[in-house]
């Protein structure tokens, strides 16, 4: 399995196969703790080949610098089929979040297992925001 995307971003839907991803962020921004975030998903695209066929599970946690959890894990359970006139195929995951509420600042990072294995992971920052400065790119 190679993961082909890994993001969070503002809105994903996965329409007969097409993924669409609004607003990819890599960050947030609050004047205070906890950070609260009220809608936002992580996307993934992972492509299969034919030997990897089957029934799997994915596992994404959000988790500080030192390992601890932020939020409760999000799994899914899924079965790939590659139809035989094919190499591999792409399975595309949108997970939405209603809150997510992050309760520390720091450098975070959002990890992707697959049947139990770590495959990938990308960065979140989740700053502090300063006052009396325009809206910026990470702010809520």
């Amino acid at each position: 399995m190679k993961v082909e995307l890994l993001v969070i971003c503002d809105a994903a839907t996965n329409y007969q196969g097409r993924l669409n991803v609004l607003g990819v962020f890599e960050g947030v921004a609050a004047p205070k703790e906890p950070i609260v975030r009220d809608r936002c998903s992580i996307v993934t695209r992972m492509r299969f080949s034919n030997e990897e066929s089957g029934a799997h599970s994915l596992v994404i946690r959000l988790r500080n610098k030192k390992g601890i959890q932020l939020m409760p894990e999000m799994k899914s359970k899924f079965t790939v089929k590659v139809p035989s006139n094919r190499k591999s195929i792409a399975v595309n995951m949108v997970l939405n979040i209603n809150k997510l509420k992050i309760s520390e600042f720091g450098e975070h990072e959002i990890a992707l297992f697959l049947n139990d294995v770590f495959h990938s992971s990308i960065p979140l920052t989740v700053a502090r925001s300063v006052r009396n400065r325009m809206r910026g790119a990470m702010d809520n």
